[in-house]
């Protein structure tokens, strides 16, 4: 009979310096399988993150520890304000070592039954083509496939020649573009919050996600995370002709590991499309990218593969698929159904 390490439970109110520590080697043994290539996660960025979370957001990690280590964990993060209060998100792995004795089993009883208490009904998930184990489990206890997207891929020598200075250089037609480095300006804070909700027009596919609405105080929070965590940002934004805010793209990197840079948001308003701004934001901020990071090799992003106009644009820039995801919701009682079945 195999003999299953109890979990121990922490929320935000009780993480240290020592298990964001332990929390990054086990990280780095998962990232050696799907990510052997990057960068190893720095610990002191995870710590940092840790001591700067939101406010109104919920962290609770549940992990089996053996010898010392960290051997395998859930994560589960909910805002406890605005939108989606039906939902939480859920991280679990298991390193490949400790696969096959039920451990992420039991990591997930206890996540279902904890987030059904606080009256959650939905999870959101995450896997990986680079860990086929991931689906596996999801379609076991209950989860479907809600989004399917690939992470893709931009080698910086791989743009063409003259396809930046050709998307940048515009017509006279009252659109101006703006870069802010490492924060978005007090003036334009509320504007800029108000821009981001362009980003609920994006596919969800059959996700059972509400639009959000982003506050101007969840802007700042989000920026205080990034740079808790490491991370510079670079985000480009479009005037329209009558000073509004039209259009918005964000990059980041950490400049300790300056080789990858991150894709987040792009968006334009609908009453502002067809005129090429996509294009326009995506290489100006591409060109301020390689000004200031000037050791960025790559730039990745995470598509729907249903966001064909998007895709358009990432694949005339160079973008190529570099792995393949499925965002999976399971209902928390359907979960806690499978759990049982399965014990019986």
């Amino acid at each position: 009979m195999t003999v299953i390490a109890a979990a121990q439970h922490r929320d935000q109110t009780n993480l240290t310096e020592d298990f964001a520590h332990a929390l990054a080697a086990h990280l780095n043994r998962l990232r050696a399988e799907s990510h052997p290539h990057d960068p190893p996660v720095d610990p002191a960025n995870v710590w940092g993150q840790m001591q700067h979370l939101p406010p109104a957001l919920e962290l609770d990690f549940w992990t089996v520890e053996e010898t010392g280590q960290i051997v395998a964990h859930a994560r589960t993060q909910l805002f406890n304000t605005g939108d989606n209060q039906h939902l939480v998100e859920l991280e679990l792995l298991v390193s490949p070592a400790a696969r096959g004795r039920g451990l992420g089993r039991t990591l997930l009883g206890h996540v279902a039954q904890a987030m059904q208490v606080r009256g959650r009904t939905l999870l959101i998930t995450q896997t990986n083509d680079r860990v086929p184990a991931g689906d596996t489990f999801a379609a076991r206890f209950g989860f479907q496939p809600g989004l399917r997207h690939h992470v893709n891929r931009l080698l910086l020598s791989d743009i063409p020649d003259g396809l930046l200075e050709a998307w940048t250089t515009r017509p006279d037609d009252g659109y101006t573009l703006e870069v802010w480095v490492d924060g978005v300006p007090d003036a334009d804070l509320d504007a800029y919050a108000e821009l981001l909700n362009v980003m609920n027009s994006a596919p969800r596919d059959d996700l059972n996600v509400e639009d959000h609405r982003t506050t101007p105080e969840e802007v700042r929070s989000m920026e205080r995370l990034a740079r808790a965590g490491g991370r510079q940002t670079l985000t480009a934004v479009i005037r329209a002709p009558d000073g509004t805010l039209a259009g918005l793209t964000d990059l980041s990197w950490r400049p300790a590991q300056p080789g990858i840079v991150a894709q987040g948001n792009t968006g334009v308003r609908p009453e502002h499309r067809g005129r090429g701004l996509g294009g326009w934001l995506k290489a100006a901020n591409i060109r301020e990218v390689q000004r200031l990071n000037p050791a960025a090799t790559e730039i990745r992003t995470q598509n729907a593969d249903s966001n064909g106009p998007m895709l358009k644009i990432n694949a005339a820039l160079g973008f190529r698929p570099f792995m393949a995801s499925t965002v999976w919701q399971g209902a928390v009682n359907a979960v806690l159904e499978s759990l049982e079945r399965r014990l019986a």
